[in-house]
């Protein structure tokens, strides 16, 4: 929970910074683009560091479950959020629509696939 939660963390400071600096200088397609991209990384390498500095390697299913806890969090978290401040549901989906260039999925796939992923790097490098 506390990885989950440095995520989270980054997520607002990321999204403050794509909000404040980024969309007035670029654009909006483009500072989302930069914002979930970097979010998405920053959740990988987050992980890889959270596994690789563990005494014991955790299970394949521990890792998938830590992963589907993630992806679940977050987009209860998004849809909780969207709710309380009255976006329509159908208006929360438009941000993984990745016809229309939304990317947020990118950020849900990571956390879902991030922690086996680093697990199974781990292995290999021993």
């Amino acid at each position: 929970m506390g990885v989950w939660a440095l995520f989270l963390g980054f997520a607002v400071v990321n999204g403050l910074f794509r909000e404040t600096v980024l969309e007035p200088h670029l654009g909006p397609d483009t500072a989302h683009f930069l914002a979930t991209t970097t979010l998405a990384g920053f959740v990988f390498f987050s992980t890889l560091l959270f596994v690789g500095l563990r005494s014991e390697t955790p299970t394949q299913t521990e890792l998938v479950g830590v992963g589907i806890l993630w992806a679940a969090l977050t987009a209860l978290l998004e849809l909780g959020l969207g709710l309380l401040r009255g976006v329509a549901a159908a208006d929360l989906f438009r941000d993984y629509d990745v016809s229309r260039g939304r990317l947020f999925g990118l950020v849900i796939l990571a956390e879902l696939l991030s922690p086996p992923i680093a697990g199974w790097l781990r292995r290999l490098g021993r």
